[in-house]
């Protein structure tokens, strides 16, 4: 349109140009302050949804703490944060709009003008004048669409911006160049001169060293923070030490894919974690590929096929989020079924006791029991009991293992002491005399 317009006049094609410039400042300036806005109402509205979100799955403590009042003036105070950020960026893209239809208006009212001298002055047709205005309103619309459609693009672009930086954060294990795929563990453990620190300056392993041999099951016990968690996270590498290495069998376990270093390590955790599908999907999140024979298999190893059979539809039912239909016990023998049907030769219990009642308890044990023999399992507890049915029980302290205690020695027989000779009792006082002196 603007080389039709410059072939039709070439002075009115002028005046048209100046208002570019003009469009392009205005432009600008406004789409800036646009984005900027726009960064904040998408931010305010992920803390609205993180907040519906956090509240919605803690209901049972919101409910049991009367939590409703303060939690719904939160949710207002953020929905008030988020409607005053969408009016901003609203009367922003407005303005734009506006200020592009008086520029529009201007450079039209110009060129009539200026159009009509020269049609005076013979310079220029009529029907000339009429074309050339034609193709200059076809030529503003892409203007007004840009104005228009500015607000949404900020918009877009600040969402676009909070997806990059999250598909842009480097992940803290990676796999290394030279990394190959695990072949399948014995189950042999070494943690050599092991040192982790989640901050710089508070490390919370502290050159720890530590053997556990195929098929030993070990209890890890200790107060709280000194890195028993920790140090089994190291198994399946959900971290690497900063110094110091696992082995198993031999492998340094930075050297593997982490993909097949974490197949090979079964995790029971203290609060089992069920997806809102069916318990034969969940079940089956052990092995990908499992077929329907396996994942009974599994569920009767760990005592669960019973109450999944009463269930409405069996297998197929779907537990609510988070597994909140089932009770902890039935949680947790889903959870154990998992594990089994993941077949991996090193087991990790991460307080998976605790807060069962006593009758729930033995048949979790019972199945723990099924789920562990033979392999190499590591047991974090508190539960003396548990400790109790473990072959070794390793004390963490200030993270390093705290050296076991010598065994007290037996007491040996006492040794018979010489018989005192009978002294006997004198019959006068000069007999008295000489028995003292002896």
């Amino acid at each position: 349109m603007l080389v039709v317009i410059a072939v039709l006049d070439l002075q009115l094609a002028g005046v048209v140009l100046l208002v570019f410039p003009l469009f392009a400042l205005v432009s600008v300036r406004l789409t800036r302050r646009i984005s900027t806005v726009s960064r904040g109402q998408r931010t305010a509205e992920g803390a609205l949804a993180s907040m519906a979100t956090e509240s919605l799955s803690s209901m049972t403590v919101v409910q049991a703490y009367s939590l409703e009042g303060p939690l719904q003036r939160a949710f207002g105070g953020s929905n008030d944060k988020s409607l005053t950020e969408g009016v901003k960026a609203k009367r922003l893209s407005a303005g734009l709009e506006r200020k592009t239809d008086a520029l529009v208006g201007l450079a039209t009212g110009l060129v009539l003008y200026l159009g009509a001298q020269r049609v005076l002055a013979g310079a220029l047709t009529p029907g000339e004048l009429v074309v050339f205005l034609t193709y200059l309103k076809t030529a503003f619309k892409p203007l007004r669409d840009v104005a228009k459609y500015t607000g949404r693009i900020a918009k877009a672009a600040a969402s676009g911006e909070r997806i990059v930086d999250v598909l842009q954060t480097a992940p803290d294990l990676a796999d290394r160049s030279w990394a190959r795929p695990a072949p399948r563990f014995r189950g042999d453990v070494r943690f050599e001169g092991v040192h982790l620190s989640y901050t710089p300056g508070h490390p919370v392993l502290r050159g720890l060293d530590l053997v556990v041999h195929p098929g030993e099951r070990v209890a890890v016990v200790g107060p709280s923070g000194s890195g028993k968690s920790t140090l089994l996270s190291l198994l399946s590498r959900l971290r690497d030490p900063d110094d110091g290495r696992v082995l198993v069998d031999g492998h340094d376990l930075r050297d593997l894919t982490l993909a097949s270093v974490r197949e090979q390590v079964a995790v029971v955790l203290q609060e089992s974690v069920l997806f809102a599908t069916s318990i034969r999907e969940n079940i089956a999140l052990g092995r990908p590929g499992a077929t329907d024979d396996d994942v009974v298999a599994a569920a009767r190893l760990a005592g669960a096929d019973g109450f999944v059979r009463d269930l409405p539809h069996g297998y197929d039912t779907v537990v609510g989020e988070r597994g909140a239909t089932l009770s902890g016990g039935q949680r947790q023998r889903v959870a154990i079924a998992r594990a089994a049907l993941r077949d991996a030769p090193i087991v990790v219990l991460d307080e998976a006791l605790t807060g069962l009642d006593g009758d729930t308890e033995a048949e979790v044990v019972a199945a723990l029991g099924r789920l562990t023999a033979g392999r190499t399992t590591f047991v974090i507890t508190h539960d003396l009991d548990a400790a109790r049915d473990c072959d070794r029980v390793v004390r963490l302290r200030d993270g390093r293992v705290e050296p076991t205690p010598p065994a007290m020695p037996e007491p040996a027989d006492p040794v018979p002491a010489d018989p005192v000779p009978a002294v006997p009792v004198p019959a006068d006082l000069e007999e008295v005399r000489r028995a003292v002196a002896r």
